[in-house]
């Protein structure tokens, strides 16, 4: 499953994990992380216990080792076949993906996401997950000033 690389601003990234009220007792898993920019947030600044991103690209993903210090677990591979095993284990899942790949991830998590997981999707909507808040900023992209969307989700 390919999906463009479009990075997610800082202030984005803090937003998402405020929605989810990201502590240091959490574990939170980023589909499709890219270079790591939730993640190095997630730990740095939440002190979440442990930050792990799935990302498909594998230029990506050593990039993403090398910015983070090493301080959050990259995992080079396809989020579906790793959804088993890697779902059950986190309490906030975070994804900037498409909308046709929500699509397609959704039964994954119903079925696999711990009861209390909190999802947080930036920009597109999951269809069937019980939908907690919305909220739209604007942050500096690659173009200047931009507006994004938050989606909270709760399982």
């Amino acid at each position: 499953m390919l999906v463009p690389f479009v990075p997610t601003p800082p202030e984005v990234a803090r937003e998402m994990l405020r929605c989810a009220d990201a502590n240091e007792n959490d574990v939170v898993l980023d589909l499709g992380s890219g270079m790591g920019a939730i993640l190095n947030v997630a730990k740095k600044e939440f002190k979440v216990k442990l930050a792990i991103g799935v990302e498909l690209d594998k230029k990506l993903s050593f990039v993403s080792y090398q910015e983070n210090n090493r301080d959050v677990e990259i995992i080079c591979g396809d989020m579906i076949s790793l959804a088993p095993v890697l779902l059950p284990r986190a309490t906030i899942l975070v994804s900037y993906l498409s909308t046709r790949t929500n699509e397609i991830i959704e039964p994954y998590i119903l079925g696999y996401a711990k009861k209390g997981a909190k999802i947080v999707s930036h920009d597109f909507q999951f269809q069937k997950l019980d939908l907690v808040k919305v909220k739209r900023i604007t942050a500096m992209g690659f173009f200047g000033p931009t507006e994004h969307t938050i989606y909270c989700y709760k399982i």
